[in-house]
């Protein structure tokens, strides 16, 4: 069977892929927000409580949080890939809350583009993983509109923030000019138009927390990096040949350069010499008018000052 790569260029992702990553993104990411989270959605007065996953694959980040959340839950999972929503409903439908209820799922075949326009309606949590590299400035402000204006709270997991590196057994994190130019590379080529605007890439983190921060949300962040080694080798693999593949996009004249850098890194990967680490942030905001009891303790909250500036 031939590896799976993570995604086409129109951002397609395989449900090989998608499976392949999973677990690696349940140990990344940070529990304290799910618990802050479930906290949240246990003092609203609804007795369901609504939550709405935008571009949620074949429900991954659904298996995460429904056994970590005590409240009752209707989830409406949101993808543009009706392939990808079967897989979520056959694979999610008997989950259970932390409590034993069973949960509700309804699936809704949706651009994001479309999804800001009738998706959110009701939600009372607003979630998503690993896809704000994807998406453009403009559409995190109408996203970041649009929650402010339901007063509904968002939980943003796995979002890539350009931190890459490989280090030895010892520890020590290794970096040479072709590792310099790779990342560079790799940067640029997630800042392609992937359907939705020129895309964010590693900026998406910073960018998601300011434009949350100027509706006056209170907020809270994490990193949530993977740190892949031999026994994680098939992760490894694919995620090697994806960057290959998006590296000769990008920059076809270096073919000679791009090739022996992945034939050596994906060496010493192979034979344990090396560990990967890839950088996340996972991001929970509150709407401003959270009381004091449903908010965070001030000590964790973030103090950024909101500013107005986009991304070069």
């Amino acid at each position: 069977m031939s590896t799976p790569t993570p995604f086409t260029a129109d951002a397609h992702f395989s449900d090989a892929w998608l499976t392949l990553r999973e677990p690696a993104d349940h140990r990344a990411r940070d529990a304290q927000l799910t618990h802050a989270a479930d906290h949240w959605l246990a003092q609203l007065a609804n007795s369901t409580a609504t939550l709405v996953d935008l571009g949620c694959g074949s429900g991954s980040n659904l298996r995460y949080l429904a056994p970590r959340l005590r409240t009752p839950q209707h989830w409406r999972l949101v993808d543009h890939d009706a392939s990808l929503l079967e897989h979520a409903r056959s694979r999610c439908d008997e989950l259970v809350s932390a409590a034993g209820e069973p949960i509700q799922l309804t699936t809704q075949e949706a651009t994001l583009a479309q999804a800001l326009d009738d998706a959110l309606d009701g939600a009372d949590l607003i979630t998503a993983s690993a896809l704000f590299d994807l998406v453009s400035a403009e559409w995190i402000d109408a996203l970041a509109a649009r929650c402010r204006e339901f007063g509904c709270a968002v939980l943003f997991t796995l979002s890539v923030d350009g931190e890459i590196h490989f280090q030895d057994s010892a520890g020590m994190t290794l970096e040479d000019n072709d590792d310099r130019f790779v990342f560079d590379t790799l940067a640029a080529h997630q800042q392609r138009d992937k359907g939705v605007g020129e895309a964010l890439g590693t900026l998406a983190p910073s960018y998601l927390k300011q434009a949350f921060l100027r509706h006056g949300y209170h907020l809270r962040e994490a990193p949530s990096a993977w740190r892949l080694g031999r026994e994680t080798w098939p992760l490894i693999d694919a995620l090697m040949a994806g960057w290959r593949t998006a590296l000769l996009e990008q920059a076809p004249a270096q073919a000679t350069r791009i090739e022996n850098w992945y034939r050596t890194r994906l060496s010493a990967l192979d034979a344990g010499r090396l560990m990967l680490t890839l950088g996340h942030r996972d991001l929970l905001a509150l709407p401003p008018e959270s009381t004091p009891g449903m908010s965070f303790d001030t000590s964790f909250e973030t103090s950024v000052a909101p500013s107005q500036d986009r991304p070069a």
